[in-house]
């Protein structure tokens, strides 16, 4: 009788050796072959999920996203200061433990490949598009009690700016950048974009 594999699991153990992969060798140590030694499979399966490197790192990439989408929406919300609330789901982007330090690093992976590959960009704007509009509405609640401000848009992306340029600066240079000195930049860019109607 045939043995019955469970196709998800096994799918999501190769995920898991995609992860390791890029964590210990980075983008171009991610291959199918090393993917498969990292899982304890033969190459044939990991091509039988994943047709190609490419295949590979976009899996990575949506698994961290929703990683993250997961832990933002289990985040109680029903009596959270708004200010306090923006700062916890937009903390949930930077590298500031070895979980979201791994996925720092599939992220900035992917970014860098994106550049010359329109699939892959396709992937990124669709992802980047549903961050803005989480972090729109999360600035939108925690502004003063005042009219909206015109550079709402600006100030979005001016805190996905720093949250980026955060990020890939931790995974590069993570002495320079601790968790500590993260949290502090964090903390004054929202200062600096919850100022009602003032310019930034």
């Amino acid at each position: 009788m045939p043995r019955h594999v469970d196709h998800a699991q096994r799918r999501s153990e190769i995920s898991g050796a995609v992860w390791q992969v890029v964590s210990e060798s980075g983008l171009e140590g991610l291959t199918l072959r090393a993917v498969a030694a990292a899982a304890g499979c033969t190459t044939g399966m990991v091509t039988h999920y994943f047709r190609d490197k490419k295949a590979l790192l976009a899996h990575a990439r949506s698994v961290m996203h929703r990683r993250m989408a997961d832990r933002i929406d289990a985040m109680p919300v029903r009596h959270a200061e708004p200010r306090a609330h923006l700062y916890a789901v937009a903390e949930q982007a930077l590298p500031l433990d070895e979980e979201r330090h791994l996925e720092a690093v599939v992220w900035s992976s992917f970014l860098l490949t994106t550049r010359t590959d329109p699939e892959l960009l396709r992937e990124h704007s669709v992802s980047h598009a549903s961050w803005l509009r989480r972090l729109t509405a999360l600035v939108r609640a925690a502004l003063p009690g005042e009219p909206e401000p015109g550079d709402l848009e600006d100030r979005v992306r001016a805190l996905v700016v720093c949250l980026d340029g955060l990020a890939l600066n931790a995974v590069t240079d993570p002495d320079a950048y601790p968790p500590d000195l993260q949290r502090r930049v964090l903390d004054r860019q929202l200062d600096l974009i919850l100022e009602g109607n003032r310019s930034l």
